[in-house]
């Protein structure tokens, strides 16, 4: 008997959740403003972090095959292979951002 409350309860659930979504307009994600980060947002964010912001989208319109671990490893890639000067604004940007 318990079991059957427990099964009529979820089903109850379901249809709430069912009329809840059909009631909901869902933004494409395209129409979505960009995010702006406040300082406290980033206040610890390392160097390659920051570097990662600037360039994923660039990554992910070169590779849209990719998924999360095969665009991180690029980034990577492109990281240990980016000019020393190149990083240095990186890591004077990671700087300022933790004070």
């Amino acid at each position: 008997m318990n079991q059957t409350k427990h099964f009529q309860d979820c089903e109850k659930a379901m249809k709430d959740w069912q009329l809840w979504a059909e009631n909901q307009q869902i933004l494409n994600p395209e129409e979505l403003p960009p995010l702006h980060f406040t300082p406290k947002d980033q206040k610890n964010k390392s160097a390659f972090k920051l570097f990662k912001l600037d360039h994923i989208v660039d990554v992910k319109k070169q590779h849209p095959e990719y998924g999360f671990k095969e665009r991180l490893e690029t980034l990577k890639h492109m990281w240990r292979n980016l000019k020393n000067d190149e990083k240095f604004i990186y890591v004077q940007k990671s700087k300022q951002l933790k004070f």
